[in-house]
């Protein structure tokens, strides 16, 4: 149940973002990154807050799931510079995959920030 209700956070988050975004035909890597960030940010607070019940291992698994699927729906194409249009989509996944890789740092970074600024509360403070 509380995996499916942070499904519906994650489509409701894409369809926001599309909808922000709707008139840009490419987005820019460094934009992109920038949009996964505050996913990233977003996400893991979600989790901490409806799925209680995982271990961090599983909650950061579910994290980076729902993300690769928040950016399947919002990044069509992500326009690299310097690389010409004809080559882009041929090396579109190979920049998904570099991106996925940064999340799952992005992940780990925005759990360590969210406990030393309190945001999340360390498992014997919550006892």
């Amino acid at each position: 149940m509380s995996q499916q209700l942070l499904n519906q956070e994650v489509e409701k988050l894409a369809s926001q973002t599309k909808e922000s975004i709707q008139n840009v035909q490419k987005i820019a890597l460094s934009e992109a990154w920038k949009i996964l960030q505050l996913t990233t940010a977003i996400v893991v607070q979600r989790i901490e807050n409806i799925v209680s019940d995982l271990a961090g291992k599983d909650k950061k698994q579910l994290a980076l799931n729902s993300i690769n699927g928040f950016y399947d729906t919002v990044f069509v194409v992500i326009d690299i510079p310097f690389v010409p249009n004809v080559f882009e989509p041929i090396i579109h996944r190979y920049v998904k995959s570099v991106l996925m890789i940064m999340v799952g740092s992005s992940i780990d970074a925005t759990v360590t920030i969210f406990k030393s600024v309190g945001i999340f509360k360390k498992k014997e403070e919550t006892s």
